[in-house]
Protein backbone atom coordinates (compact mmCIF):
# COMPACT_ATOMS: atom_id res chain seq x y z
CA UNK A 1 0.00 0.00 0.00
CA UNK A 2 2.47 2.41 1.29
CA UNK A 3 4.50 1.75 -2.13
CA UNK A 4 1.18 2.42 -3.90
CA UNK A 5 0.85 5.66 -2.56
CA UNK A 6 4.18 6.52 -2.82
CA UNK A 7 4.21 5.93 -6.61
CA UNK A 8 1.12 8.29 -7.29
CA UNK A 9 2.52 11.17 -4.29
CA UNK A 10 6.04 11.11 -6.27
CA UNK A 11 4.51 12.22 -9.92
CA UNK A 12 1.75 14.82 -8.31
CA UNK A 13 4.93 16.44 -6.06
CA UNK A 14 7.32 17.01 -8.88
CA UNK A 15 4.77 18.14 -11.56
CA UNK A 16 3.51 20.48 -9.02
CA UNK A 17 7.28 22.18 -8.28
CA UNK A 18 8.32 25.04 -11.20
CA UNK A 19 12.07 26.11 -10.98
CA UNK A 20 13.09 28.73 -13.02
CA UNK A 21 16.20 30.03 -14.00
CA UNK A 22 17.68 33.20 -14.74
CA UNK A 23 20.26 35.85 -14.68
CA UNK A 24 20.56 37.67 -10.97
CA UNK A 25 20.86 41.41 -12.83
CA UNK A 26 17.26 41.84 -14.05
CA UNK A 27 17.02 45.12 -12.41
CA UNK A 28 20.33 46.51 -13.50
CA UNK A 29 20.38 49.56 -15.92
CA UNK A 30 23.66 49.11 -17.52
CA UNK A 31 26.20 47.16 -19.94
CA UNK A 32 29.26 47.36 -18.74
CA UNK A 33 31.12 47.43 -15.56
CA UNK A 34 34.61 48.27 -14.21
CA UNK A 35 37.01 46.94 -10.88
CA UNK A 36 39.36 49.11 -8.67
CA UNK A 37 41.90 46.74 -6.72
CA UNK A 38 40.19 46.20 -3.33
CA UNK A 39 42.90 48.02 -0.45
CA UNK A 40 43.97 45.94 1.60
CA UNK A 41 43.47 48.33 4.88
CA UNK A 42 42.71 45.47 7.16
CA UNK A 43 46.27 44.00 9.39
CA UNK A 44 45.67 40.96 9.17
CA UNK A 45 44.84 40.29 5.85
CA UNK A 46 47.49 38.22 3.94
CA UNK A 47 49.70 39.89 1.60
CA UNK A 48 47.47 39.62 -2.27
CA UNK A 49 44.22 39.45 -0.65
CA UNK A 50 42.87 42.44 -2.29
CA UNK A 51 44.22 41.39 -5.95
CA UNK A 52 42.74 38.14 -4.95
CA UNK A 53 39.72 39.48 -3.96
CA UNK A 54 38.86 41.70 -7.26
CA UNK A 55 39.70 39.01 -9.44
CA UNK A 56 37.24 36.76 -7.93
CA UNK A 57 34.74 39.43 -7.68
CA UNK A 58 35.50 40.28 -11.55
CA UNK A 59 34.78 36.68 -12.68
CA UNK A 60 31.82 36.47 -10.36
CA UNK A 61 29.89 39.87 -11.89
CA UNK A 62 30.93 37.82 -16.12
CA UNK A 63 29.24 34.40 -14.84
CA UNK A 64 26.40 35.65 -13.24
CA UNK A 65 25.21 39.21 -14.95
CA UNK A 66 24.98 40.20 -18.64
CA UNK A 67 27.43 42.87 -17.70
CA UNK A 68 31.03 43.54 -19.96
CA UNK A 69 34.17 43.90 -17.77
CA UNK A 70 35.82 47.18 -18.77
CA UNK A 71 38.84 48.95 -17.90
CA UNK A 72 37.68 52.88 -17.71
CA UNK A 73 34.43 54.33 -18.38
CA UNK A 74 32.08 51.33 -17.67
CA UNK A 75 28.11 51.95 -16.26
CA UNK A 76 29.32 50.62 -13.17
CA UNK A 77 32.40 51.41 -10.97
CA UNK A 78 32.91 49.36 -8.34
CA UNK A 79 35.79 50.18 -5.52
CA UNK A 80 36.61 48.79 -2.30
CA UNK A 81 38.80 48.27 0.62
CA UNK A 82 39.55 44.98 2.99
CA UNK A 83 38.18 46.73 6.31
CA UNK A 84 38.69 43.70 8.53
CA UNK A 85 40.25 40.51 8.43
CA UNK A 86 40.24 38.44 11.48
CA UNK A 87 39.44 35.24 13.43
CA UNK A 88 37.63 34.67 16.55
CA UNK A 89 36.58 31.95 18.87
CA UNK A 90 32.72 30.38 18.24
CA UNK A 91 32.13 27.66 20.04
CA UNK A 92 33.99 27.17 23.61
CA UNK A 93 34.00 23.50 25.28
CA UNK A 94 33.80 22.90 28.76
CA UNK A 95 37.65 22.37 29.26
CA UNK A 96 37.06 26.31 27.99
CA UNK A 97 39.07 25.79 24.41
CA UNK A 98 37.50 26.84 21.38
CA UNK A 99 35.87 23.84 19.26
CA UNK A 100 35.48 26.53 15.86
CA UNK A 101 37.25 29.49 15.00
CA UNK A 102 35.36 31.99 13.02
CA UNK A 103 37.32 34.06 9.64
CA UNK A 104 35.18 37.00 9.56
CA UNK A 105 35.93 39.58 6.31
CA UNK A 106 34.36 42.71 6.05
CA UNK A 107 34.68 45.08 2.88
CA UNK A 108 33.46 48.94 2.73
CA UNK A 109 32.28 48.94 -1.29
CA UNK A 110 31.27 51.82 -3.02
CA UNK A 111 29.36 51.37 -6.32
CA UNK A 112 28.96 54.36 -9.01
CA UNK A 113 26.37 54.09 -11.48
CA UNK A 114 27.08 56.27 -14.22
CA UNK A 115 23.58 55.87 -16.02
CA UNK A 116 21.65 56.02 -12.86
CA UNK A 117 22.87 58.02 -9.92
CA UNK A 118 19.94 57.32 -7.78
CA UNK A 119 21.42 53.51 -7.87
CA UNK A 120 25.40 54.34 -6.20
CA UNK A 121 25.98 53.71 -2.64
CA UNK A 122 28.52 52.89 -0.59
CA UNK A 123 28.14 50.00 1.77
CA UNK A 124 30.18 47.84 4.14
CA UNK A 125 29.35 43.87 3.94
CA UNK A 126 30.69 41.61 6.63
CA UNK A 127 30.91 37.46 5.81
CA UNK A 128 32.37 34.75 8.26
CA UNK A 129 33.20 31.04 7.66
CA UNK A 130 33.44 28.78 10.72
CA UNK A 131 36.54 26.00 11.23
CA UNK A 132 37.98 23.31 13.21
CA UNK A 133 40.13 25.20 16.11
CA UNK A 134 42.63 22.10 15.95
CA UNK A 135 43.45 23.64 12.54
CA UNK A 136 45.88 26.54 12.04
CA UNK A 137 44.16 29.07 9.96
CA UNK A 138 46.97 29.32 6.97
CA UNK A 139 45.83 25.31 6.45
CA UNK A 140 42.21 26.32 5.37
CA UNK A 141 41.92 29.63 4.41
CA UNK A 142 41.96 29.14 1.34
CA UNK A 143 38.76 27.07 1.26
CA UNK A 144 37.36 29.88 3.47
CA UNK A 145 38.06 32.64 1.43
CA UNK A 146 36.82 30.67 -1.59
CA UNK A 147 33.27 30.56 0.49
CA UNK A 148 33.44 34.01 2.06
CA UNK A 149 34.07 35.84 -1.33
CA UNK A 150 31.41 34.34 -2.89
CA UNK A 151 29.42 35.33 0.05
CA UNK A 152 30.62 38.71 -0.12
CA UNK A 153 30.28 39.14 -4.26
CA UNK A 154 26.58 37.93 -3.75
CA UNK A 155 25.55 40.53 -1.11
CA UNK A 156 26.89 43.09 -3.58
CA UNK A 157 25.27 42.32 -6.20
CA UNK A 158 21.71 41.49 -4.33
CA UNK A 159 22.80 45.38 -3.02
CA UNK A 160 23.10 46.74 -6.95
CA UNK A 161 19.87 44.66 -8.23
CA UNK A 162 17.63 45.46 -5.16
CA UNK A 163 17.92 49.27 -6.10
CA UNK A 164 17.08 49.87 -2.00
Amino acid sequence: MKTLFAFFLIPILLYSCDIEYGMLDGSIDAETFSVELFEEQAANAPVGYGAAYTDFFKDYMISRTKLDLKSKNADIEVSGRITYFNTTPVSVQSDELAALNRLIVTLSVTVINNKNEDQSFEANFTQQSDFDANLDLTAVQSELLDDINGKLSQDIINRLTSNW
